[in-house]
């Protein structure tokens, strides 16, 4: 058994260190890239969208390297995601692979039942460490990702925030025990303050959207990075931990941060339309009254929930007196539309900001 997963931001990382933990050999696939994209469009229906092509790419090219189990997920409710699985799995079948395919849903009891299968003899104690292990490799790059995000507007030399993220990646992903990630942590965290300057109050961007596309950077073209080059703190609303522990253990804080999203998106949507779209309303909502600059959507060609989100956020935009941007990304987008477009919305968010100041001076 060698087993391969789907690349979707820090997540190889985490799946890594679960399945060796629990003894058995992965193979990662290669970083995504044009090549994956191109050989997951060819063969995935033509209106799908686009995290199934890009995943369907992964699992081609880790299993030319040689990779005969597949882990992935499910889902359930109105996203199509439910729908991968299976329909990958008869596409790489009639392009003649030979693999088993182990799709676990999101309930810890489904978790737990399929991750048994791949659990080589291994004791009820250590499957424990195993999950401990790779949840606080999972905590601790969210965390980073969050720290280095808040410095990259306010970085006293130009990349550094980049040099700190990706040793803190390598440093994580090649540690081989929890006190040796925790110390980790706390150094990466040291090394951002110090490098961090005070006087700087960028503007702040909400980003809503689609998990996949949010949390990929590949796909969303580094939007944190280059907004955040652009002087903006981006405040992102989806990290892995928070679909892990609000989606699959079932956390009370993140269920009941649901109930909040829910009940101030009412008013605009008052109904599940299936991934994370009645969460795009909530956020914005949310942020608006926080004081947020702007918010941004992302998310994939076709992606129904959000499709319906970005025809509603154009009157929260309104009412709320935020506005919004919607981004979309396929496999044509390209990088130069996408940053006409951003520059064009940092310098509309200037504009308003220095308004407000100007007004507020003088009243």
């Amino acid at each position: 058994m060698l087993i391969t997963y789907p690349h979707m931001g820090t997540l190889h990382i985490v799946l890594k260190t679960l399945f060796t933990s629990l003894g058995r050999p992965v193979l990662t696939p290669p970083p995504i890239t044009k090549r994956t994209m191109e050989l997951g469009a060819k063969h995935s229906p033509e209106t799908v969208c686009l995290p199934f092509k890009v995943t369907l790419g992964n699992f081609i090219e880790a299993l030319e390297q040689g990779a005969d189990t597949i882990v992935t997920c499910g889902g359930v409710g109105p996203c199509r995601l439910g729908y991968y699985a299976e329909v990958q799995k008869g596409i790489l079948r009639q392009l003649g692979y030979k693999f088993d395919i182990i799709a676990i849903e999101p309930d810890i009891v489904d978790v737990l039942k399929n991750l048994a299968k791949v659990s080589h003899k291994k004791s009820l104690r250590e499957i424990y460490y195993a999950f401990q292990f790779a949840g606080t490799k999972m905590g601790v790059l969210d965390t980073v990702k969050k720290a280095v995000t808040m410095l990259r507007p306010r970085q006293k030399t130009p990349g550094i925030a980049d040099v700190i993220w990706y040793r803190a990646v390598k440093d994580i992903e090649d540690a081989e025990t929890i006190p040796k990630v925790t110390a980790i942590l706390e150094e990466t965290l040291t090394a951002i303050e110090k490098h961090k300057r005070q006087d700087v109050q960028p503007l702040r961007i909400g980003l809503v959207g689609e998990i996949y596309v949010t949390l990929e950077d590949f796909i969303n073209q580094d939007l944190e990075r280059v907004l955040g080059n652009m002087g903006v703190e981006v405040h992102k609303t989806m990290y892995l931990s928070d679909y892990v522990r609000g989606h699959l253990l079932r956390k009370k804080e993140y269920l009941d941060k649901y109930e909040e999203l829910f009940t101030v998106a009412k008013p605009y949507l008052g109904h599940y339309v299936g991934g994370h779209g009645l969460k795009s309303i909530g956020y914005t909502v949310q942020m608006s009254q926080q004081g947020f600059d702007g918010v941004i959507q992302a998310y994939p060609f076709t992606c129904m929930p959000e499709v319906i989100a970005k025809n509603i956020l154009p009157k929260v935009s309104h009412d709320m007196n935020i506005p919004v941007l919607s981004l979309v990304y396929d496999e044509q987008s390209g990088e130069a539309g996408v940053m006409t477009r951003l520059e064009a919305f940092i310098d509309l968010l200037k504009c308003r900001k220095n308004r407000a100041m100007v007004k507020q001076a003088y009243s």
